[in-house]
């Protein structure tokens, strides 16, 4: 049940990838990348929900959940397990470069890169760190696009990211239309995320 639950959730996001896959090995010539930080904040989604899990199972309320006195351990074996099942993902997203990982873009690699940052972070209400941190490593990649799941992040910044830096804000579902055809990505230059 929890399975098809998060299926449900996530189900335009997982074709969205595989459209990807399937038209990279068609030849499709953009560039697709994923920052590390977003890497890394699927580990800690992970394990939020796997905490998650144990919560639910030990019977604890939910009004609890949030009080770090009731963050369960996570058995070893099971971290070992997600880890591997993980791994074996990223295997397949990231050979014969169909996705590429791309480093988060350095203050000290783009003398651009603080007042960029700042204005994601001031301008857009939506915005958090991790936000401004992704998408100036998008600006400064010159990615097109920027595909995510942070639907009030896309209403607050669509407009002022797309008019001040030339970055289209999709959400999964706009990003298959454009993978495939009903919108176009603009050729040559990366999408992000």
């Amino acid at each position: 049940m929890i399975f098809s639950i998060y299926l449900g959730r996530y189900r335009i996001s997982l074709e969205f990838v595989d459209e990807i896959m399937r038209q990279r090995k068609n030849g499709l010539l953009d560039e697709f990348y994923i920052s590390a930080l977003a890497t890394n904040e699927l580990f800690s989604a992970i394990r939020d929900e796997v905490r998650s899990i144990l919560l639910f199972k030990g019977g604890i309320p939910i009004s609890r959940w949030r009080d770090s006195r009731n963050n369960p351990q996570i058995p070893e074996e099971c971290y070992e397990h997600i880890y591997g099942l993980t791994l074996a993902s990223f295997d397949t997203l990231f050979e014969n470069h169909g996705i590429t990982i791309i480093p988060d873009a350095s203050p000290w690699e783009d003398t651009t890169y603080w007042s960029i940052c700042s204005s994601i972070l001031f301008l857009i209400r939506e915005s958090k760190t991790q936000d401004a941190t992704l998408l100036t490593t998008a600006i400064l990649n010159r990615a097109d696009n920027f595909v995510t799941l942070d639907s009030p992040l896309i209403r607050s910044a669509k407009q002022v990211l797309h008019d001040e830096y030339g970055l289209r804000l999709l959400n999964p579902t706009e990003g298959l239309q454009a993978l495939k055809g009903r919108v176009s990505f603009s050729p040559g230059r990366p999408s992000a995320r």
